[in-house]
C-alpha cells in the first residue's frame, strides 16, 4: 500500500473510537456525522486489507490489526501535536523553549557546558533548568512540568510512561575538606571512617537509598554521627567548614579538588561509578530541542570520557 493513500483523519477517527467504543459517542467528539465516520474507517480498513474494529455486547473493540494501527496512530497524534506546540511557539516568541530537570550533582560538568553549546548552536532555543533530587523530578516529568529529566537510575523500576537511555557516568567517592583530621593519610580503613561526622541527604528518596548501599559496599552499615541536608550546596560547605564526610560523585567537586580544598580519601574499597539517563515521558512526542539537548549530552559525555561503557 502507497503511504500517500493512508488518510490521517480516518486514523485519527480510530483513536477516537477507541476511547468511547461508540462509533455514535466518536463522531460527535469529533463533531462529524456518524455515516461519514464509518465510511472513513472502512475506507482505511479496505486500503489496509484488513478489519480494524468488531462489534460485541461492550460496544466496539479494536482487532488484533486495529490495535497495531492504533499504536502507531498514538505516536502520530502526539507528534503532530508537538509539532503544532512548537509551530505557536516559534509564531508567538520566534524562539523554541526546553523545560531541563536534572540533579545539582550532574549541573556543572555535564548539563551546563551542553546548554552552552546549544546556546552557541542553536540561538532560538530558551533553556529553563530545574535543580531537584530524583522523586521529585520524576513526578515532574510525569506532571509534563519539564521535557527532560537527567539523573541517575533509580533503584526501585520506573513508572510505566517513562522511558529511559544511558547519557554519562560519573566516579565516586568519600570526601572530606582539606582540613580533615583523615584528608592526609595515604590510607583510610573503615574502622576510622565510623568515628567521624557525615554529611547524609535528609528525606528517604532514592538519593539516599543509593547513599547507604554505597556505604555498605565499603563495609559500613550506618556511621554514628549524622549531619543531614538535601541540598548539594549546603552539604559542600560543611565539607569546606566543618570536619565531615561525604559520598560525592568526583565530577561535581573536580573543581575544590584540583583547588586543594577538598580530598577524595583513599580507600581499599572503590565505590561503583554513578550512572546518569535522560528519561522523557513515553507516549510525548520529543521535541526538536529536546532531541538536540540529549544528543549533544551523549557527544559531550563521549567526548570527555564519561559515557557508560557501549556507548
Amino acid at each position: 500500500m502507497d503511504l500517500h493513500n493512508l488518510n490521517l483523519s480516518a486514523m485519527l477517527n480510530c483513536l477516537e473510537v477507541e476511547q468511547h467504543h461508540s462509533i455514535n459517542a466518536a463522531a460527535r467528539s469529533r463533531d462529524v456525522s456518524q455515516p461519514a465516520l464509518s465510511r472513513s474507517i472502512q475506507t482505511l480498513e479496505r486500503e489496509l486489507g484488513v478489519p480494524l474494529f468488531e462489534r460485541s455486547s461492550n460496544g466496539v473493540s479494536p482487532t488484533p490489526y486495529g490495535e497495531t494501527l492504533l499504536h502507531h496512530a498514538r505516536v502520530v497524534q502526539s507528534e503532530l501535536q508537538r509539532c503544532l506546540i512548537d509551530i505557536q511557539e516559534r509564531k508567538q516568541t520566534g524562539r523554541m523553549s526546553l523545560r531541563v530537570g536534572t540533579t545539582p550533582s550532574v549541573v556543572t560538568w555535564l548539563i551546563m557546558p551542553t546548554v552552552l553549546a546549544t546556546y552557541k548552536e542553536q540561538e532560538q532555543t530558551n533553556i529553563g533548568l530545574v535543580e531537584a533530587h530524583p522523586d521529585e523530578l520524576m513526578s515532574r516529568l510525569l506532571r509534563g512540568s519539564i521535557d527532560l529529566a537527567i539523573l541517575p537510575p533509580p533503584e526501585e523500576d520506573i513508572h510505566e510512561d517513562v522511558m529511559g537511555i544511558p547519557l554519562a557516568e560519573s566516579a565516586v567517592g568519600v570526601v572530606v575538606g582539606s582540613q580533615h583530621p583523615l584528608a592526609h593519610k595515604s590510607m583510610v580503613d573503615v574502622q576510622e571512617l565510623e568515628r567521624h561526622l557525615w554529611l547524609l541527604p535528609a528525606e528517604a528518596t532514592s538519593w539516599i537509598r543509593r547513599f547507604h548501599r554505597q556505604l555498605h559496599s565499603i563495609g559500613l552499615e550506618q556511621p554514628q554521627r549524622v549531619l543531614m541536608s538535601n541540598s548539594f550546596q549546603a552539604l559542600r560547605q560543611m565539607l569546606l567548614d566543618y570536619e565531615g564526610m561525604a559520598i560525592l560523585p568526583l565530577e561535581y567537586v573536580s573543581a575544590d579538588i584540583r583547588a586543594g580544598v577538598m580530598k577524595q580519601l583513599p580507600l581499599r574499597h572503590t565505590l561503583a561509578n554513578t550512572p546518569y539517563w535522560a528519561y522523557v515521558k513515553r507516549g510525548r512526542a520529543m521535541s526538536s530541542a529536546s532531541i538536540a539537548f540529549r544528543d549533544r549530552l551523549l557527544a559531550f559525555a563521549q567526548q570527555n570520557g564519561k559515557a557508560p561503557p557501549g556507548n
